[in-house]
């Protein structure tokens, strides 16, 4: 079984790479934005959301390439050959990867997140129940808007 150590990484000054411009590296961008705007999104289509958020944008298929002068990386696709190879070429690299939805083949994975000025709330459950994360957030999130935390 794959256990995952909650920590805090310093991303300031590096390079986060999107594979995949859906509503999967929507999702994940939201929450890794309220961190750093140095993300790149490689992607031969990138939905028109993700495209008004004004990130870098690179409009092509994966090669491994891709992954140079990267420090974290997000395999977003919808084709789990791909993410895989994502995973594969970044192991050889030296680079962590999160395959979304696929905490087996990840390096590390993403908490539900609460951010309020210098405060961040996460909840993970080890990559389990995502469902059961966001409902802790959420309610959590509710407490300190109700002024009850």
């Amino acid at each position: 079984m794959k256990s995952f150590l909650p920590l805090n990484i310093r991303i300031d000054n590096k390079k986060i790479l999107f594979v995949g411009g859906g509503k999967i590296a929507l999702h994940k961008i939201k929450t890794v934005e309220q961190y750093t705007r140095n993300i790149t999104i490689i992607s031969p289509e990138i939905q028109d959301e993700l495209h008004q958020m004004g990130f870098s944008e690179i409009y092509k298929e994966y090669e491994t390439s891709d992954l140079q002068g990267f420090f974290l990386v997000y395999a977003c696709t919808n084709i789990l050959e791909v993410n895989r190879r994502i995973k594969d070429d970044a192991a050889e690299l030296g680079i962590m990867v999160n395959v979304v939805d696929n905490r087996e083949l990840s390096d590390f994975i993403s908490p539900a997140v609460i951010k309020k000025d210098e405060m961040t709330i996460a909840v993970s459950s080890n990559g389990q129940n995502v469902k059961k994360s966001v409902e802790w957030r959420n309610r959590l999130q509710a407490m300190i808007q109700n002024g009850n935390f």
